[in-house]
């Protein structure tokens, strides 16, 4: 099948319809991917079209990097034209995929700033939420103002956005910066944060099995200062604690981390002081015995004197 006789919106069309759907089809988005992608410009694209084709490929769980850097390059060409809503959207997508080009999240953050009384509470926080995982720092987007826009809409709020602002606020500490959020709003952001749904896996049961079949001492499913809750904190050397993350299939697109994944790790690293050694999953699916975990783990955590 040729797309040359789609239209932009026919092909933004397509991919949002299945991705709303639930229905990642690989090589169908793959297709477009190519298609779009390998045109010599998205003039053509609107900035609706921009958006919800980078939306329809991370709600589908489908990285793309050409795509993303093309689709990048164009939005950031239509800049002040952009709605906030689409622009939101827009970098929600990059930092779920894991795209955070830093020139991208520099010359938005500009725009963003002189759309700030524009923006409601979802794209307020999709907005944090993505500087966050990007790791990209604004004075002039993230600053009081922003804090006074994030404290109007305190009373509605999703659990959701509560959770995405703990993780922006968690970036400010990472950053220094001396922006907090108003204390009762972060207080909401961090129960919500941390009272999220956690549920053990097989895979995770497993891992655990194996570290403590080394002899190893450690905690399960322990909640950090940061409020992030890690499947195994493990004791090493004099005193040392290593925090081993099993990451299965949700936290990679591809084998690639996504952006909630990247920014766990950084931050359990960078504010509670604990290195993260990460567990694939495909990687521990194929071992196929316990000597050959157990030697994995050995190596993972730095500890030849496991036995």
């Amino acid at each position: 099948m040729s797309l040359d006789s789609f239209k932009p919106q026919n092909l933004s069309n397509t991919a949002w319809a299945f991705a709303t759907a639930g229905e990642s089809h690989s090589e169908l988005f793959e297709k477009i991917g190519d298609h779009v992608a390998g045109r010599d410009s998205l003039d053509s694209f609107n900035p609706q079209n921009l958006s919800n084709t980078a939306w329809a490929y991370a709600t589908a769980r489908v990285f793309h990097s050409r795509l993303f850097e093309k689709l990048s390059t164009a939005d950031a060409r239509k800049g002040e034209f952009i709605e906030t809503q689409h622009k939101s959207n827009f970098l929600w997508a990059c930092a779920t995929v894991g795209y955070t080009d830093e020139r991208l999240f520099s010359a938005f953050a500009p725009v963003m700033e002189s759309k700030l009384d524009e923006c409601n509470e979802q794209e307020l926080a999709n907005i944090a939420w993505a500087y966050s995982v990007a790791n990209v720092p604004s004075k002039d987007l993230f600053n009081e103002g922003y804090v006074g826009a994030l404290a109007a809409y305190e009373k509605e709020f999703s659990a959701k956005e509560f959770r995405q602002l703990h993780q922006w606020q968690l970036w400010q500490q990472e950053l220094e910066s001396g922006i907090e959020l108003p204390r009762s709003l972060q207080e909401k952001c961090r129960n919500a944060f941390t009272s999220q749904g956690y549920s053990e896996s097989k895979l995770q049961n497993d891992v655990v099995n194996e570290l403590r079949a080394t002899g190893l001492d450690l905690d399960e499913e322990v909640l950090l200062g940061s409020g992030y809750r890690i499947d195994a904190l493990v004791k090493v050397g004099n005193g040392g604690r290593v925090a081993v993350e099993v990451d299965g299939p949700s936290h990679f697109i591809q084998r690639w981390p996504v952006g909630s994944t990247t920014l766990k790790h950084r931050q359990v690293a960078r504010l509670d002081c604990i290195e993260v050694v990460s567990v694939p999953y495909w990687v521990w699916n194929e071992m196929k015995n316990s000597v050959t975990k157990q030697h994995y783990l050995r190596e993972k955590l730095g500890c030849e004197t496991m036995q």
